[in-house]
């Protein structure tokens, strides 16, 4: 039994022990199919090289490990468990890996999907990124991210070197995340001494019982610590920081005096490492909240990542920060709430104060060369601001403030204002000027300031839309939940009057809040139980179906208990406050898979809509009982009259589309 590899001196690259090295493969034929081209490149764990599928007549990239590493039990059980895992995430900003396998001398291998373009480090090498393309680069990887972590596979080892930019349906900077699930396992130790990397420099997987790269951990990652999901949101955090400043938010030539600024050194403003940066507050907000030094405090997953670049996207685009193309389209699949099934009105009317008065050069953000597919088209702009209920507002988004402000004078001098209900109100310009202040406050993230100065106002500010606006969005960017859902209430009824179908925001947080159901937070539980309050009781028919999507859609799926709370809800509920087609929804739901799903056909097809007929086609498939002779239970209906209530249903869904 040969002797355990020794281990270099630090510092010093670790090549192949193959004899003839690394570039022996190069002509061979392994796994009796893929025909080795040429070296790509050589790490510590192995080398990766550019393949020929022989019978496919496919370029692959195989992945090698050196001999001297199967030697290592450790490393061998991971690349083969973390091999078969990555072959399952099948998601298009993921590099697929297709097969796995051993070769003559013990090696293994792991064959991967071809990808040729640029890597992220090499775009970043060149300069900061322009605002729009780095959300938009950070973005697509969130939803490989969130793919992955569905599977319980995390990176830990997310950084710009594992990030490719490819050409793809006219998109010239489609993600590709490579190495995803491949252990990271290091031998050596990490060394006080080797020099940090420069922005544009490779950065090399540190030797060490901690995982991954010292310049992407999270805090727990240094501390050797159990890491999640939140550990890759974290590294992405570090990615769009660099992205949109051109230099890392940590740096140090000690790589454990880096490791300590991970864990203890304040995040440092981005326009302290680059003063031409002139990144939006909301997006600044964002990358603090992904760099937070407590797991607990950053973004819950990638899903709310994507839906709150989404919905800063979609700002920006709209306020001329960034070329409209940029701005995802809602067509374009990475929405992952895509919205409710009822019907969602015009776009809100999108405020863009916080969003034009910084720079005004940002407005002339360089924008991708003009190319066909989904990043020519502007015309679905005013469409996704109209259909994204799912769109999370999680940063510092003022915009819900500016919507809000109808109830406020035109000026500071008092005076007569209309409030939201139409109704004339003396203003006081004492209290305007304080209000405008802490508005201001909110606006630039300050928002502990800002809640004092409004908090102080008391009765003289209660009633006015704007002040609960302002407090709702503080609130809930400060984690007070239930603060927030007690001014998302005032909210409500300082306007009856609000067009509910076009408060997405406020549904949103409203709905996101009531999402928390189940919360070992006594402040989370609390907040969750007066959401579903405000949509039982305050939001009229616009209030039930968000609790039906929370109960059977697309918001609830990934939150059982709150699901659960739901259908309790619109089981019990009075069917009076309801749509005509979600009681038609809720009544084919109560009827289950039985005959007496008939009693309410006629009504479906005259008030029904996608949710009923989405119910209906569950149906359509016999249910045979019996022993020896088979008999469908749902005979009664298959006769002809579940069709032609689908048929009816479908045109008529296909006609209020077209209105």
């Amino acid at each position: 039994m040969g002797a355990p590899p020794s281990i270099p001196p630090k510092g010093t690259p670790r090549h192949s022990e193959r004899p003839g090295g690394a570039k022996a493969l190069i002509g061979l034929t392994i796994g009796e199919r893929y025909r080795i081209e040429r070296l790509l490149g050589e790490g510590g764990m192995g080398a990766v090289y550019q393949a020929e599928h022989t019978l496919m007549r496919k370029r692959m990239a195989i992945k090698v490990l050196h001999p001297e590493m199967t030697r290592l039990p450790e490393v061998v059980a991971r690349f083969e468990r973390e091999a078969m895992a990555a072959a399952h995430i099948d998601h298009p900003h993921v590099v697929t890996a297709t097969d796995f396998g051993k070769l003559l001398d013990g090696s293994f291998f792991l064959a991967l999907e071809f990808v040729e373009g640029a890597s992220l480090r090499e775009i970043i090498a060149a300069g900061r990124l322009d605002l729009g393309r780095a959300l938009h680069i950070g973005r697509q990887i969130a939803s490989a991210l969130s793919r992955a972590h569905a599977l319980k596979i995390v990176h830990r080892d997310l950084k710009p070197e594992n990030v490719m930019l490819v050409e793809r349906d006219g998109d010239p900077d489609f993600v590709k995340v490579l190495d995803f699930g491949i252990a990271k396992v290091q031998i050596g130790e990490l060394t006080e001494h080797e020099p940090s990397v420069g922005p544009g420099q490779q950065v090399l997987t540190q030797a060490g019982m901690v995982y991954g790269t010292p310049e992407y951990m999270a805090p727990e990652q240094a501390l050797g610590q159990p890491v999640d999901a939140r550990a890759d949101l974290y590294a992405l955090g570090v990615i769009l920081y660099e992205m949109l400043t051109g230099v890392r938010p940590f740096d140090a030539e000690s790589k454990v005096a880096l490791l300590g600024m991970q864990v203890t050194a304040p995040v440092p403003a981005m326009v302290r490492k680059n003063a031409e940066a002139n990144v939006p507050p909301e997006v600044e907000a964002l990358v603090s909240r992904l760099l937070a030094k407590e797991a607990s405090e950053r973004l819950a997953d990638a899903r709310e990542l994507i839906d709150g670049i989404t919905a800063i996207l979609i700002q920006l685009a709209a306020a001329g920060r960034i070329d409209p193309r940029y701005a995802p389209s809602p067509t374009s699949g990475m929405l992952t709430n895509p919205g409710i099934l009822s019907g969602i009105g015009s776009a809100p009317e999108f405020g863009r104060a916080s969003l034009t008065g910084a720079n005004p050069r940002a407005a002339n953000a360089v924008a991708p060369s003009a190319a066909k597919g989904p990043l020519a088209s502007k015309s679905w702009i005013v469409a996704a601001a109209a259909g994204t209920l799912g769109i999370i507002v999680l940063v510092a988004t003022i915009l819900v403030v500016i919507h809000g402000r109808s109830s406020t004078t035109d000026g500071a001098d008092g005076g007569t204002a209309t409030s939201a209900d139409g109704s004339s109100v003396t203003s006081d310009p004492t209290v305007d000027q304080k209000v405008q202040e802490a508005m201001a406050m909110i606006e630039r993230g300050d928002y502990g300031s800002g809640i004092k100065r409004l908090e102080e106002l008391g009765e003289s500010a209660q009633g006015r839309e704007d002040v609960h606006r302002a407090l709702l969005t503080a609130y809930s960017q400060t984690d007070r939940s239930k603060d927030a859902m007690r001014e998302a209430g005032a909210v409500l009824r300082a306007n009856p009057n609000l067009d509910l179908p076009k408060e997405v925001k406020l549904r949103v947080e409203i709905r996101d809040t009531a999402l928390k159901e189940g919360s070992k937070d006594p402040n989370q539980k609390g907040a969750a139980d007066e959401a579903f309050v405000l949509l039982e009781n305050q939001m009229g028919t616009v209030g039930w179906d968000d609790l039906y999507d929370i109960a059977y859609g697309t918001s609830g799926a990934q939150y059982p208990k709150a699901a659960a709370r739901a259908k309790a809800m619109l089981a019990r509920g009075d069917r009076q406050k309801m749509s005509p087609a979600l009681q038609v929804a809720v009544d084919l739901t109560g009827n289950g898979a039985s005959c007496a799903a008939k009693n309410n056909f006629d009504r479906a097809a005259r008030d029904g809509d996608e949710r009923a007929l989405a119910i209906l086609k569950t149906l359509v498939a016999p249910r045979l009982v019996g022993h020896w002779k088979k008999q469908d239970v749902l005979g009664c209906i298959h006769e002809g009259s579940l069709t032609k209530t689908i048929a009816a249903l479908e045109e008529r869904v296909r006609a209020q589309k077209k209105k």
